[in-house]
C-alpha cells in the first residue's frame, strides 16, 4: 500500500513537471494600446499598430513590418485578422508571439456606422385621405442590425392630418442596437385638387367679370366724351352762325370797299395746351373774328383720333 502511495507521488511529481516545462514563460515587457477598438467588418486592420512598446524600444512605423515588428533583436509576430473574425460584436483576443513566447490583449469589437434610411423622395404629395401609414413611404437598414432589430421614430407624426390639405414636415430617425442615430427630412403634402380646380375656375371667372366692368366703364367714359364734344361743336356752330348773321347788311359800293386788298387767308389757333378749354376757346375765337372786321370762321381741330384740341380761326 505504501509502495502504491509513493508511486502515485512520483507520478504527480512528473506530470506537474512536465506542465511546467510545456509553457514558455514572458521575458519582455509588452506594452499595448489602452482600450483596444477595432469597427466591426473592418478588413483593413493591422495589429501591430496595437503594440506601444517592447520593453525599452517604442514602436514607430518603421519598426513595422506587415504583421511583425522588429526592435533591436527582437522579431514580434502580430496576429493576422481574417474575414469573419470581426463579424461579431464583443471581446475578442488577440495573440502576438516573439518566438515561443505568447503575449495575449483584448480588443473589443464595436459598430460605429448609423442605421441607412431611404425614402422614394424628399417630398411627397396626396390627394386628401389616400395617404397609407407612414411606414409605406421609407425603409432602414444597418450593416449589423436586422430591420426589425432597428428603433424607429417620425418626429411630427401626431400632427399630420391625411385628410386636411396643408404641408407637414417630418423627421425620421433611426437608432441601431449599439446605439448609432440617422435622421431624414421627410415633407408630406396633402392636397385637394378637386377643390383647388373649382376655386381656379372661380377665380378666373372674377377675374373676366372685373375685366368685363372695366371695358363697359371704359366705353361709358367714351361715350360721355363723344357727347360732350357733340355738344361743343354744335355750340360752336350755332355761335358762329350768329356772329355772322349780325353783321349789318351794306350797300354794294360799302362792301366793296371793306373787302381786304389781300385775298391770302389768315389763320390763328387757340389750343386747350395753351390753356384755353371748351368755353374759353370758342369765345376768344368767335371775339377774335367780329373784331378783325374781316370775313371768316372758327372751326374746332381734331386730331387723328378725333380728340379736340381747340379752335382754329380763319381770316378770309
Amino acid at each position: 500500500m505504501k509502495k502504491l502511495e509513493r508511486l502515485c507521488c512520483v507520478l504527480m511529481m512528473f506530470l506537474t513537471l512536465i506542465g511546467c516545462s510545456s509553457s514558455t514563460p514572458q521575458t519582455h515587457d509588452v506594452i499595448f494600446q489602452d482600450s483596444i477598438r477595432i469597427d466591426l467588418g473592418d478588413e483593413d486592420v493591422n495589429t501591430a499598430e496595437y503594440v506601444k512598446r517592447i520593453d525599452s524600444y517604442p514602436i514607430s512605423g518603421s519598426s513595422i513590418d506587415g504583421n511583425k515588428i522588429h526592435v533591436s533583436n527582437i522579431t514580434m509576430v502580430c496576429p493576422s485578422l481574417k474575414k469573419g473574425d470581426l463579424d461579431k460584436l464583443g471581446k475578442q483576443k488577440l495573440i502576438y508571439t516573439i518566438g515561443d513566447e505568447k503575449y495575449t490583449v483584448e480588443a473589443n469589437i464595436v459598430d460605429s456606422v448609423k442605421p441607412v434610411i431611404k425614402v422614394k423622395d424628399g417630398s411627397l404629395t396626396f390627394e386628401v385621405g389616400k395617404m397609407k401609414g407612414i411606414n409605406n413611404y421609407y425603409s432602414v437598414s444597418d450593416n449589423y442590425d436586422a430591420s426589425k432589430d432597428i428603433k424607429v421614430k417620425v418626429k411630427n407624426i401626431d400632427k399630420l392630418n391625411k385628410n386636411k390639405t396643408g404641408t407637414y414636415k417630418l423627421v425620421i430617425r433611426a437608432w441601431d442596437t449599439s446605439g448609432n442615430t440617422a435622421s431624414k427630412e421627410l415633407t408630406v403634402i396633402i392636397k385637394d385638387t378637386k377643390k383647388e380646380q373649382e376655386e381656379k375656375q372661380k377665380e378666373e371667372e372674377r377675374k373676366k367679370e372685373e375685366e368685363k366692368k372695366k371695358a363697359e366703364e371704359e366705353e361709358k367714359q367714351r361715350e360721355a366724351e363723344r357727347q360732350q364734344q357733340q355738344s361743343v361743336q354744335q355750340s360752336q356752330a350755332t355761335s358762329t352762325n350768329d356772329n355772322v348773321s349780325s353783321y349789318p347788311a351794306t350797300s354794294n359800293s360799302s362792301s366793296q370797299t371793306q373787302q381786304p386788298s389781300s385775298s391770302t387767308p389768315v389763320t390763328r389757333d387757340y389750343l386747350f395746351s395753351q390753356g384755353y378749354d371748351m368755353s374759353s376757346a370758342p369765345s376768344a375765337c368767335q371775339s377774335a373774328l367780329m373784331a378783325s372786321g374781316r370775313s371768316g370762321s372758327c372751326t374746332p381741330l381734331q386730331d387723328s383720333n378725333g380728340i379736340y384740341l381747340g379752335m382754329r380761326l380763319v381770316l378770309n
